[in-house]
């Protein structure tokens, strides 16, 4: 059974979870994330990935929880994705599915290359600017 949850939102990308565990990612635009890769974990093994897999060109990806917890999966393309937390409340072989469909949140935001990049310029400059004011001497 999938708990409550609300519309999740990440570097231009969304997922919404089904109570069936379909998953479907698309870009803030509303295309569908085609061929992204998706990795999900487990809570019983939240370090490891229990399954890895990529979404269809619909953007769609299924998955069958064997355990209670919150599952977490990620979905990544092009520098754009999204975490979404899935609450499984009991055993999918006990659940029963919710008629209406559910939207997972979005905890964590992937960057793109271009924002690590502009990152790790500005620490630089940083660094540089402080070696420099410091290497200046004590004026008097």
């Amino acid at each position: 059974m999938l708990l409550s949850s609300q519309p999740g939102w990440a570097h231009g990308a969304i997922a919404t979870v089904s109570p069936t565990f379909s998953i479907e990612a698309a870009f803030t635009s509303g295309e569908p994330m085609a061929l992204a890769q998706v990795v999900v974990y487990s809570p019983d093994q939240p370090e490891q990935p229990w399954t890895t897999g990529q979404t269809n060109q619909q953007g769609e990806f299924e998955f069958s929880p064997d355990a209670p917890g919150n599952w977490e999966v990620v979905i990544r393309q092009a520098g754009h994705g999204t975490t979404v937390n899935v609450p499984v409340a009991m055993a999918p072989s006990t659940a029963q599915a919710q008629t209406n469909s559910q939207t997972a949140i979005a905890t964590s935001v992937s960057s793109s290359p271009l924002q690590r990049w502009a990152s790790a310029g500005a620490a630089l400059w940083g660094l540089v600017g402080t070696a420099l004011f410091f290497s200046r001497g004590k004026q008097s």
